[in-house]
């Protein structure tokens, strides 16, 4: 099975880059590969469409159904394509939105394929090919969203009102950020006695890559005691839900697979070992109900 996964950092609020990613019918407009885009049934978070691609240099052109799922809560997409007579004999697209802070956000693409048998394409050379094509398009979005958030500013800016209104916005999404929730869950196994260094290391090694922006990771802290081990995480996503999504990401695997080698679970039935809060304590809660 094919598989990709692709990031671009996009300075504009996260609902703004959601708002502007997710119309299907605009495209055309916000992608350069397709030709046009015909909505075929509609509701609320759930949308079936016709996608074709502009001719290719030999003239051929491409076209397919797709259905596409919105969680707007944890703002994020769930595609997947109708059998067609393309080469993939099965894609699923999954797309995360997530805020980095009130004016940028991290916009994550992940496909996942199998290839028609007789297909003219191998599965490593659509592989290569999404991945080279993926990124184009990314970077395409990313201008495109960036030169229509900061073209209003420019505006005010030209009418003597460009402070207050980056004032205002700015305003509004620091009080957004406040009431955002932060997710914070604890990893609880046994290590192996010796191994602190190498523990340290392959998390230093991980986060000095994209992988901590990925996850939505804000914040980590790891203790041992004893053979106890102890890792503690801060982040946009309930850590269950960072574990399933991010599975198959192969930072996330690289960065697993060391750790496993000196990481074990409690036992078996407790595995991965995600600790269960029954009780929370915090200033803003104490002065929230007072």
């Amino acid at each position: 099975m094919g598989y990709t996964r692709n990031a671009v950092v996009i300075e504009a609020p996260v609902d703004e880059v959601l708002r502007l990613t997710n119309d299907v019918r605009t495209w055309p407009d916000l992608f350069t590969e397709y030709k046009s885009s015909e909505v075929l049934e509609e509701s609320p978070g759930d949308v079936t469409f016709r996608l074709t691609t502009h001719p290719d240099e030999t003239g051929q052109s491409w076209s397919w159904i797709a259905r596409r799922q919105t969680n707007f809560e944890r703002k994020s997409t769930y595609s997947e394509r109708e059998p067609d007579s393309g080469p993939f004999a099965k894609m699923e697209l999954r797309w995360w939105y997530d805020s980095l802070s009130p004016t940028t956000a991290l916009m994550t693409w992940e496909q996942e394929f199998t290839i028609r048998a007789g297909a003219p394409v191998s599965e490593q050379e659509a592989t290569n090919y999404l991945n080279k094509h993926t990124k184009i398009q990314q970077q395409v979005i990313k201008e495109y969203i960036e030169k229509m958030y900061s073209e209003p500013l420019k505006t005010d800016e030209k009418n003597g009102d460009g402070k207050n209104e980056t004032a205002s916005r700015n305003g509004t999404a620091e009080m957004a950020t406040d009431e955002e929730s932060v997710y914070r869950g604890v990893i609880i196994g046994r290590y192996q006695q010796g191994s602190e260094d190498a523990i340290a290391n392959a998390f230093q090694r991980s986060d000095e890559t994209e992988l901590p922006a990925l996850l939505g990771v804000k914040s980590r802290h790891v203790w041992v005691l004893g053979d106890i081990y102890m890792h503690f995480v801060e982040g946009q996503s309930a850590l269950p839900e960072i574990l399933k999504e991010h599975a198959k990401d192969p930072l996330f695997k690289d960065v697993k697979a060391e750790l496993d080698t000196y990481v074990k679970p409690l036992s078996p039935e407790l595995y991965p070992g995600v600790a269960r809060e029954i009780y929370r304590w915090t200033p803003v809660q104490a002065q929230t109900k007072g």
